[in-house]
């Protein structure tokens, strides 16, 4: 009974909600008052198209070194605080699991932007490339991919327990954190579903992996002042997130 094609369809039209609620902020005022809320929309819709976009900006105006890992900064933090409040409008009690946890990394990461905001000059800026996740064929790939890691983390979990969860987990956040934590979110509020402790550590994971993938891409691909900047972000991020993390019940 894992395959539910109303209950696959209703995430499909809440994730899609929310990121249709930030492409339109972003198509609204995104280009008009810089880099930084450009992030901070972008970050609504996709913090992986920001990094994407900006990083490969930063080769060839590493003047605006700044400005672009405050944009980052912004969007990642901004998927810290989209994966808290999607949580809570399916399973609020795996909400309060992660409140904590989750809380403390997006502190981490309001700091850093604090931090990158002094002395940060404002910076009109082309709209970066973000789809519309409206579009039916947006909409069929998040649905067969929620719909597939929600079939394979019930898999681990009755093949492997903890451990199948935590490795789907991982491995489902290096490409995407919606799916996973919306998988998470259902199988914990059935009745002997998944204990909401192993859901949330499942979903930080994932979370985990996802950030680090985003700032792999900025080492990998970026200025080497963008990195400088961002390497330390990542950090205080993974590090506060960690600590948080420790203090689930």
């Amino acid at each position: 009974d894992v395959l539910n094609p109303y209950r696959i369809w209703l995430m499909v039209v809440l994730i899609s909600g929310v990121s249709f609620l930030g492409y339109v902020s972003f198509k609204v005022v995104g280009g008009r008052y810089g880099i930084g809320l450009t992030g901070l929309l972008g970050g609504l819709v996709s913090s992986t198209a920001v990094t994407l976009s900006f990083t490969q900006r930063s080769r060839t105006q590493p003047e605006l070194t700044r400005p672009y890992a405050l944009a980052i900064t912004l969007s990642w933090t901004i998927m810290i605080l989209r994966i808290l409040v999607i949580v809570a409008a399916l399973n609020f009690d795996l909400a309060a699991e992660l409140w904590v946890p989750l809380m403390t990394a997006a502190i981490g990461g309001f700091g850093a932007c604090i931090f990158l905001l002094l002395g940060n000059r404002e910076v009109d800026e082309q709209q970066i490339r973000l789809t519309n996740p409206f579009e039916l064929r947006s909409a069929l790939l998040f649905g067969g991919v929620y719909a597939a890691i929600l079939l394979i983390s019930n898999l681990a979990r009755i093949s492997l327990g903890a451990t199948g969860i935590y490795l789907s987990s991982i491995i489902a956040g290096l490409a995407d954190v919606d799916a996973i934590t919306l998988s998470m979110a259902e199988i914990s509020v059935q009745p002997n579903g998944l204990e909401h402790r192993t859901a949330a550590v499942a979903i930080l994971l994932a979370a985990l992996s996802n950030t680090l993938v985003k700032g792999g891409i900025v080492i990998s691909s970026g200025s080497p002042a963008l990195r400088r900047a961002i390497i330390p972000v990542l950090a205080l991020m993974i590090i506060a997130g960690g600590i948080g993390a420790l203090l689930i019940s």
